[in-house]
């Protein structure tokens, strides 16, 4: 590994790990004060100490700031970093010696003299645009955002029950689909039997109900330990059922996409529901549009039935000069056999609720 990667596998060796309240666990890294994050599980705690890490790093680093020693970690980054040639690329040799110009400040005044004057900076490299607006109106369409008009809380509460279920999918296909059902009927009213359940799907599926009751996508809700059932009640709003057949997914979606952007620090315009408007007045709302340096995608995500959008979706891509293998229709619980047979037949990229990390890792590399 490289000598900030081992940095970083160091301070998650020491990391520290410790439960908090409301069912959470809390990490901390002991020598790297402030630092603290919360996660409902190790693997999404840890998950988000390396994404808190990474940035600490750049932070202290740029902030002409010495790293805490930490027991494990290497001593070589600072003689590497003054050491190393410069790249071909503007923007990395500018951000070469922003580096080399805190270390070696850093190692002066370790040594108990001045700081260096700073090196001049070359030229910064000129950055196209990422904006998908300016890119589609180049093509001559237009791009309208999405607006949903929820206050932060509601945003943030809306995206926990999203990441719940997406992430634990496979354990509560079977109350999802009484949710979907009851989302389609008059009254919203449904039941569900947990009595062939294991404990720990019981758990899942009560703390999906309150999650949801708590953020008052369900009007009622009671479980009765006797029964082993739930009985529940979804509230009677356009916003709720929305949410419930179709808005979670595309929400899970975003978040995958954007875990996989942010591990590798890559700019770029990622938009959830844009509408694209064409010239003649056609209306056409997409679930994701992502742009970055190197690639367009359209991820397009279904819960239920698909069929009826795949030759739109042909248009769109050509309109948008989207290559067919970056249009990715993600399909709730579909068998992966039926996911290859369906790219086969259309050329898109299909993938499920499990693939479509996997999918990302090999496409952004």
């Amino acid at each position: 590994m490289g000598i900030l990667s081992d940095y970083l596998a160091a301070a998650l060796k020491q990391a520290s790990y410790k439960p908090s309240e409301g069912g959470f666990l809390e990490a901390t890294v002991p020598g790297l004060t402030g630092l603290m994050v919360r996660g409902r599980t190790f693997e999404e705690c840890r998950e988000r100490l390396r994404d808190e890490l990474e940035l600490y790093l750049a932070k202290t680093l740029l902030a002409h700031q010495p790293l805490p020693e930490l027991p494990g970690a290497p001593n070589s980054l600072q003689e590497l970093a003054l050491e190393i040639h410069p790249s071909e690329s503007l923007t990395e040799q500018a951000i070469l010696q922003t580096v080399r110009t805190i270390l070696e400040e850093v190692r002066s005044l370790r040594r108990g003299g001045p700081a260096p004057a700073p090196s001049p900076r070359p030229p910064e490299a000129k950055r196209p645009s990422l904006r998908l607006s300016e890119y589609v109106q180049e093509l001559g369409l237009g791009l309208q955002l999405s607006r949903n008009g929820l206050s932060e809380a509601e945003e943030k509460t809306l995206e926990r029950i999203s990441g719940f279920l997406g992430e634990r999918f496979e354990k509560l296909q079977g109350l999802y689909e009484k949710l979907k059902q009851a989302a389609g009927k008059g009254n919203g009213e449904f039941q569900y039997s947990l009595a062939s359940l294991a404990q720990q799907d019981i758990g899942l599926s009560t703390q999906l109900c309150t999650l949801l009751k708590e953020g008052g996508l369900l009007k009622s809700y009671t479980y009765s330990s006797k029964q082993r059932r739930i009985y529940a009640r979804l509230v009677d709003e356009g916003r709720v059922r929305s949410f419930i057949t179709g808005g979670w997914l595309e929400r899970y979606a975003r978040q995958v996409v954007q875990l996989a952007l942010r591990r590798r620090n890559i700019p770029h315009d990622l938009l959830l529901n844009p509408v694209l408007l064409y010239p003649n007045g056609d209306r056409f709302e997409l679930d994701l549009l992502l742009r970055t340096p190197s690639l367009m995608l359209l991820v397009e995500c279904k819960t239920g039935g698909y069929e009826e959008n795949l030759e739109r979706h042909q248009r769109i891509a050509t309109d948008l000069r989207i290559p067919p293998k970056q249009v990715v229709y993600l399909l709730l619980g579909v068998p992966e056999s039926t996911l290859d047979e369906l790219g086969r037949q259309w050329g898109f990229t299909f993938v499920n609720e499990k693939t479509l990390g996997e999918y990302l890792e090999k496409l952004l590399g």
